[in-house]
């Protein structure tokens, strides 16, 4: 009885709307005035605990990113007096706080959020981890003490704790609650042809998250609306545009420069590493820390971007199990006849098309393109000390060569990246649309 009037009560926190703030309909300091280290930190140990925490891979870091994101910039929202909530745009609901700005310190609103919606989601990190998420949330209160009253504090922590509570519990819901624990899908078989996907070596295992794509996403329908149309007709024939298309990811294989290899294995995110959720992001926090965003910009960034690589990462795996093409590797040894050949980086467990890297980069560089200009020039500085800097004239440069790297690096066909490209500018223009002004 005591978890049913729970669960009834949070549903009617849940579902309180409002309709936003409105500028100086209420007093008090904004948002804007406070610095963006909290949203920056935060954002840093959410990176680091996906390096260290089981099953966290790019899709399941894709989603704790924009679930994050959006936790951030809701627990602040009403100290943004020019910023409406984005829940209801996102077919969810609103939250708000008493109507009194004076008894809010959003720094702490932020600090309480961010502690809770990432115990939530890494609920299955090590102890040493969860503890570096007590020892950041005390480091920040421990600051804060002399910045506002113990009332104005407590009223912040209190806030923070019921949006990040009522967000993670409506995340349960849309199909990748715990996703970390199954990975693959034992009920899951999939279909048998020619040219269609096959366990890939050296482990050949089971199909990675078959249903993702079917995941309830935060712009609806958004995956259906940037589907793309299918790649070549398969064919064994030599002399097929089918075949060709893969000899040439065998002849590029053969003749790899020093740059190439660079590039394959700056972009590969291998495990122990950035995954490619959290290279995309560490890109936008080293931006955030250069361009010296306060605490509301960097709350806007870090939601939109999250919510983009999650709609992404929907979108390409809806993608990848209609088709179910069949990968470079598997190709080159059964039908050509090269046996012991091998990718210059393992091949992932899902179908080839469209690659996740083009996807999720090009939806990444959409996001970071609008925030940040068109003809933006920076450098990622995300494996410095073992492949050197990478410097890039746009966003879109970047998108490219994150998307190429695939092919360097023989897990994806060449013509199947500009479709995978364009996908993800679809899903980052979607994802642009959405209103943070009023």
């Amino acid at each position: 009885m005591k978890k049913n009037l729970s669960v009834t009560a949070l549903l009617l926190v849940i579902t309180m709307i409002i309709s936003g703030c409105r500028k100086n309909e209420f007093p008090g300091e904004p948002a804007k005035k406070y610095q963006g280290d909290v949203a920056v930190e935060w954002m840093k140990l959410h990176m680091k605990l996906s390096k260290t925490t089981l099953g966290f891979n790019s899709v399941v870091t894709n989603r704790s990113f924009a679930y994050a994101g959006l936790v951030l910039y809701e627990a602040i929202v009403p100290g943004t007096p020019n910023c409406n909530s984005l829940l209801p745009q996102l077919n969810a609901t609103n939250l708000s706080p008493s109507k009194d700005k004076k008894l809010y310190y959003w720094p702490a609103s932020a600090n309480a959020a961010m502690a809770m919606i990432t115990k939530s989601l890494f609920a299955n990190t090590s102890v040493a981890n969860m503890a570096s998420i007590d020892s950041l949330e005390n480091a920040f209160s421990t600051q804060f003490q002399t910045k506002a009253t113990p009332d104005k504090l407590q009223n912040s922590v209190d806030f923070g704790r019921l949006v990040a509570s009522a967000i993670f519990e409506w995340s349960k819901t849309d199909g990748g609650h715990e996703a970390y624990l199954h990975i693959t899908d034992p009920s899951y078989v999939p279909p048998v042809g020619a040219g269609l996907w096959i366990p890939t070596p050296p482990l050949f295992g089971a199909p990675v998250h078959p249903h993702w794509g079917s995941n309830r996403s935060f712009i609806p329908n958004i995956a259906d609306a940037t589907q793309p149309g299918p790649l070549l007709t398969y064919s064994e024939d030599v002399k097929s545009p089918f075949y060709q298309m893969v000899n040439e990811v065998y002849t590029a294989s053969l003749s790899l420069s020093h740059e190439d290899s660079t590039i394959a294995k700056f972009w590969a995110d291998i495990p122990g590493n950035f995954n490619v959720a959290s290279h995309a992001t560490n890109i936008l926090t080293q931006l955030i820390v250069l361009n010296n965003f306060d605490l509301e910009d960097a709350a806007i960034a870090y939601a939109k971007h999250g919510i983009a690589l999650n709609e992404a990462t929907v979108s390409v795996i809806k993608t990848k199990y209609t088709y179910n093409l069949l990968r470079p590797i598997s190709y080159i040894r059964n039908v050509m006849g090269h046996s012991t050949w091998n990718s210059v980086v393992p091949t992932p467990a899902y179908p080839e098309y469209t690659p996740a890297h083009a996807v999720v980069s090009s939806a990444s560089a959409a996001v970071m393109e609008d925030i940040f200009g068109k003809n933006y020039s920076f450098t990622d500085h995300t494996y410095e000390a073992v492949y050197g800097a990478r410097t890039f004239n746009s966003f879109d440069d970047y998108a490219k060569e994150a998307a190429n790297s695939r092919f360097l690096a023989g897990i994806h066909y060449l013509p199947s990246l500009e479709p995978g490209l364009i996908q993800g500018r679809k899903v980052g223009s979607m994802v642009n649309k959405l209103s943070c002004k009023n």
